[in-house]
């Protein structure tokens, strides 16, 4: 009788070595793809374009910050897909995605607005570390529980 797999797993981190080629640079789409693939956010060839617009759009709010913005609540999020996507969106389909991304521990929400997380020592809000973080942790906690399996593996050797 075999191991149920899916019970056991807690999460994946998956991080792709893409090429950053000028293509990417032309268009705010292209690099919100490219970071979402790089991310393992996406897969290679997905048509969805939900996660993609809800990226955007946070990311929009992140840097928009920096010049004196606020972390963004679910409206505001819902106005800015809408604007980017041209149409309404389905508050459900964001919902659904802003709630993936939490599980992934890329965003939070505190006092319901939505922010990437910041590792608990970071003074300023640069994004490139902030994700550093994020997936290092989860590859840390991932890398321990190897050790101790291989470790048990070795001594029935």
């Amino acid at each position: 009788m075999g191991m149920p797999e899916s019970q056991l797993i807690r999460g994946e981190c998956l991080v792709r070595d893409l090429q950053f080629n000028e293509d990417v640079k032309l268009t705010r789409k292209a690099l919100v793809r490219w970071l979402a693939l790089s991310l393992g956010l996406i897969s290679q060839n997905e048509t969805r374009a939900g996660l993609l617009e809800v990226l955007e759009a946070l990311l929009y709010f992140h840097f928009a910050k920096k010049q004196g913005g606020a972390d963004p609540d679910i409206y505001q999020i819902l106005d800015k897909v809408k604007e980017i996507k041209k149409k309404e969106p389905n508050p459900k389909a964001v919902r659904y995605h802003l709630l993936q991304l939490k599980k992934l521990g890329i965003i939070e929400a505190k006092t319901r607005r939505y922010r990437f997380v910041l590792p608990p020592m970071q003074e300023n809000d640069d994004l490139a570390s902030a994700l550093s973080y994020v997936y290092h942790q989860r590859m840390d906690s991932s890398f321990e529980k190897i050790k101790k399996a291989l470790s048990v593996l070795e001594k029935t050797l």
